[in-house]
């Protein structure tokens, strides 16, 4: 059975290891003079390189207490875990709450959430000037050619259809796949400098919402209206990101399933994607549009691939029997305890120091138990 390994940073040649956060609800830090920000990463059926099963509380909320919680607790999840802040977390400039908001800043959205299987929640702000909601894209990106299934036209059609505006070359030496990122993420919110703030989703139900009341726009019902509306190049043109914005996002989807990496398709289309893997890693990429597309119109089909970036997350498979091979541009953490999630001040290491690190925190782990 395959093993995952995370990791997430502001770029792919400055990677730091975050699998021992997945599924806790802390956040990991990204931190650079294009994005400030934090992650917060939970895969339904996580089994870390260590072969360690880790569940979350997202995929399975427990029922708040009868005396309730604040967005300060600890909260007790699966197997007794501690849920708290993280260190060095990112807090936006503005702690008001809204009426569409629980104490902890979401709302109640598990009926919403009940097929999802992945989850990437981030939160910061944008720190280039002059961007628009159209120069801001999410998507994959790939460094070498990819091993395409039989059926992998169905797939794309699947994508087109859960986003129009997608666009790609799967089929090139450096294959990448992009959206706009107000029109492509399933839950997206805005904060202005005085606004409310959106939390991360919470172990007791609590997610992360649709929120776009402070752009001026129409009221949209839901999520596919919001994306439908945004659809449209003109529409996010007309919207600047300014740098004290904070927008927070919630990537959530049920069409790969996890630890056996397939790909679950309407119709039951099903692929074993580790039967097409060639050791790439998975990229999710947030970056900027390229600014010769800009200057020649950009949207409408002229996206020519990844601009600058401004946050990147990774999925590593980790196969039975083999060792994890660390990523080019990757930061190991000073120890193995990692004490420190902040992504500051962290030495590069070798992989031999990396298995040490390992073996260590097997021997502390022992100790304790």
């Amino acid at each position: 059975m395959p093993k995952l390994r995370v990791l997430a940073g502001p770029s792919a040649n400055e990677l730091t290891p975050i699998s021992h956060i997945v599924n806790t609800f802390q956040t990991h830090r990204i931190k650079s003079n294009r994005f400030d920000g934090e992650i917060c990463v939970h895969i339904k059926g996580f089994v870390d390189e260590d072969g360690n099963r880790n569940d979350s509380a997202y995929f399975d909320p427990i029922p708040l207490s009868s005396t309730g919680t604040s967005n300060d607790s600890e909260y007790i999840g699966v197997g007794g875990h501690k849920y708290g802040k993280s260190v060095g977390s990112f807090s936006s400039t503005s702690s008001d709450t809204s009426s569409v908001q629980s104490s902890s800043g979401s709302v109640k959205g598990g009926e919403q959430r009940k097929a999802v299987t992945w989850s990437i929640q981030v939160r910061g702000r944008f720190l280039v000037e002059g961007l628009t909601m159209d120069d801001v894209l999410f998507g994959n990106t790939f460094d070498r050619r990819l091993k395409l299934p039989w059926g992998s036209g169905a797939a794309l059609k699947f994508m087109n259809f859960v986003d129009p505006t997608l666009e790609h070359s799967l089929n090139s030496e450096r294959p990448w796949a992009l959206s706009p990122l107000i029109s492509t993420m399933p839950y997206f919110a805005i904060s202005h400098a005085d606004g409310p703030t959106h939390e991360f989703a919470t172990p007791n139900g609590a997610y992360v919402q649709d929120d776009t009341r402070q752009l001026g726009v129409p009221h949209f019902k839901n999520p596919g209206a919001r994306r439908q509306y945004f659809s449209n190049v003109s529409k996010r043109r007309e919207i600047p990101i300014e740098t004290d914005d904070v927008i927070t996002t919630d990537f959530c989807y049920g069409f790969l399933s996890f630890p056996e990496i397939r790909l679950n398709l309407p119709g039951g289309i099903s692929f074993d994607l580790l039967n097409y893997w060639d050791g790439q890693p998975v990229r999710f990429v947030c970056c900027e549009r390229q600014k010769s597309d800009r200057e020649n119109g950009g949207g409408g089909g002229a996206l020519k691939g990844p601009g600058d970036p401004f946050w990147v997350v990774v999925f590593q498979a980790v196969l039975d029997g083999e060792e994890p091979t660390p990523l080019p541009g990757e930061i190991q953490q000073t120890n193995g305890l990692h004490e420190d999630d902040s992504g500051e001040g962290a030495d590069n290491k070798s992989a031999e120091e990396v298995r040490k690190g390992k073996e260590d925190r097997r021997r502390l782990q022992e100790d304790v138990d």
